[in-house]
């Protein structure tokens, strides 16, 4: 009964949330009659269930009801929550250095951030988490894996993992081994920036997110990774989900002198004419004419897909690989409510600098790369920096 329950007192709790805010349900309703519905549903609620109801819970599943409705990318996030993305839009946080993902149904260790506490454990790319400090990891939400794994600078965390490998035969099924793993949580500058050289000359630059500084990271690995200039970068945006607008907007800073980066349009402005915000380059550019090549794939969101349509559109990179996950709306983070939570939600779409909109659509790379190897698709982006 515990699922009927739950949507039973969602749709009550609609009723609360609407008391707490009668003035701005009065924004899209005209007249009393719907609010004085409200207030006796409200009553009666609180005066006929046949338990004593929480109505902090039913402030809160009301308004996740009400977020529900809108679309994929609007949602209420709780005071953690809140808080860690404030830290993610930073690129520091405390942690002990993985990334991870859902895979059949598991949490598992996808990246493991060099010169973290993970890189310098056993922990493995693959490792499937299943509990933390004693509590399984089953049934959680990714955010609630994440909040699990990070915590204050210092403190300690044990992983259950567990790891499956094939003995010989090619038909043998795989075999699990459980490894236990404490760690120290620290903080991690840079995690989501991965730089190497290759080819001596060629600068490797991978996001895995987009943040508030990372034009400045990256700019400062460039300066500092090579002692002779540099024929080109290949800048990996490859599953990266996004992040902020001013990630996108001053990364793509870095190698365009002049013109738009993107607009942001609003369809509710009054009248037939969208409202529209324009975002400029400056002419403060430390790369204008370096040779640029960006890796792109099915999981190249929000932020990351601005900044390959920018550069896609004012031909300044060569864009290899598949096309991107196609998510081109603005999400709007709202100031705090008053029980600490807090809605980020839907409020504009992202437009290319040609005018494209790349929501449900996505981009299509210069260069389609379908072929997965890591090899072939490097030496792809290689061609394209050093083509006379």
């Amino acid at each position: 009964m515990a699922g009927p329950v739950r949507i039973r007192t969602l749709l009550l709790g609609c009723v609360l949330v609407f008391l707490a805010g009668a003035a701005a349900h009065q924004q899209f309703h005209s007249g009393s009659a719907p609010i004085d519905s409200f207030a006796r549903a409200a009553q009666q609620i609180s005066q006929h269930y046949i338990t004593e109801l929480n109505h902090d819970e039913l402030e809160q599943a009301a308004i996740n009801g009400m977020v529900n409705m809108l679309d994929d990318y609007s949602e209420l996030l709780n005071p953690a929550a809140y808080e860690r993305l404030l830290t993610d839009a930073e690129g520091t946080f405390a942690g002990i250095g993985i990334e991870i993902g859902l895979r059949q149904d598991y949490f598992t260790v996808l990246r493991i951030i060099p010169q973290s506490p993970a890189a310098a454990s056993e922990i493995q790319v693959g490792d499937r988490i299943t509990a933390v400090d004693g509590d399984t990891m089953k049934g959680l939400l990714l955010t609630e894996a994440i909040e699990k794994l990070r915590g204050p600078a210092g403190s300690q965390v044990n992983l259950v993992l567990s790891r499956y490998h094939r003995s010989g035969s090619t038909n043998s099924k795989p075999a699990g081994i459980h490894v236990d793993v404490t760690l120290v949580r620290q903080e991690l500058d840079g995690a989501y920036l991965e730089t190497r050289l290759i080819e001596s000359d060629i600068a490797y630059v991978r996001a895995t997110r987009c943040y508030d500084v990372m034009a400045n990271d990256v700019q400062r690995a460039m300066n500092t990774m090579s002692d002779t200039p540099l024929r080109g970068l290949i800048l990996d945006l490859r599953s990266n989900p996004g992040g902020t607008l001013t990630c996108a907007v001053s990364t793509v800073d870095l190698f365009l002198a002049s013109g738009t980066v993107v607009t942001v349009q609003d369809n509710r402005a009054p009248g037939d004419q969208a409202k529209r915000r324009a975002y400029e380059a400056s002419s403060d550019t430390p790369f204008p004419e370096l040779p640029l090549a960006i890796l792109v794939n099915g999981s190249t969101a929000s932020a990351a897909e601005i900044i390959a349509g920018a550069l896609q559109d004012h031909a300044r990179a060569t864009i290899l690989g598949t096309q991107t996950f196609a998510k081109g709306t603005v999400q709007t983070l709202l100031p705090p409510l008053p029980n600490g939570s807090a809605l980020k939600i839907t409020t504009a779409r992202y437009l290319t600098p040609s005018g494209r909109s790349f929501d449900e659509q996505g981009l299509v790379p210069d260069t389609l790369v379908t072929n997965g190897d890591e090899a072939t698709i490097l030496a792809a982006a290689v061609s394209t920096l050093v083509a006379p």
